[in-house]
């Protein structure tokens, strides 16, 4: 059917092949990520519970810029010293440095976590117009070849009804697998960010202890 469809009904499975191929590409990185992230988050945490000073959760968290959880832990560790090396010792003041250090850090890390996210969105938006508009186009083709052969036969309406129906088909087909992703990775988001603002909070009660 593709290989006999028109120049804009190719265009529009074209179209639409191109948006699935980087949905699914977005989808299959996403969960990657999220899921190396939640491992991370209840690893600091727990490592967070069981240490009894800030310098006893620096000491024994491994090392891994890669990890979000770690980049939170050195960006306060980083405010503390930076403070400290004028005015040693612990005082509110620094907390609320070392807090605002991690609510920057935590809003830069939340908005590396929704990039490419928006596009899910677009594409469950835009992919079912996409299709429609082949649809549309389609059974304007089978008007104008009944106009133009002054028959309703079978023959010469079935193919424009088969362009119309197959960009249908694969615009639902792209749209659905991205609007349950983004749903589906906007609950897991909201359960890291919650993770973040714990590891956040434990941080700052081991420097207040």
């Amino acid at each position: 059917m593709l290989y006999s469809a028109g120049p804009v009904a190719k265009a529009v499975v074209f179209i639409l092949f191109i948006f699935s191929i980087v949905s699914w590409t977005i989808i299959l990185y996403k969960w990657n990520q999220y899921r190396k992230a939640e491992k991370e988050g209840e690893k600091f945490i727990k490592t967070a519970k069981n240490a009894d000073s800030f310098k006893k959760l620096i000491s024994t968290y491994r090392e891994n810029p890669d990890n979000i959880f770690y980049r939170l832990m050195l960006a306060s560790y980083k405010e503390l010293t930076s403070i400290q090396k004028d005015n040693p010792g612990i005082r509110p003041e620094v907390i609320q440095h070392v807090d605002n250090a991690l609510k920057i850090t935590l809003s830069e890390e939340t908005e590396r976590l929704e990039r490419r996210l928006p596009f899910l969105a677009t594409t469950a938006n835009v992919a079912p117009f996409i299709g429609l508009f082949g649809t549309v186009w389609g059974i304007m083709d089978s008007f104008r070849e009944i106009g133009l052969r002054g028959t309703t036969s079978l023959s010469v309406v079935a193919p424009g009804i088969s362009e119309a129906l197959i960009a249908t088909a694969i615009g639902l087909a792209t749209a659905i697998p991205a609007v349950l992703a983004y749903n589906y990775f906007i609950g897991r988001l909201k359960r890291i960010s919650s993770k973040m603002e714990n590891a956040s909070m434990y941080i700052l009660n081991l420097l207040e202890k």
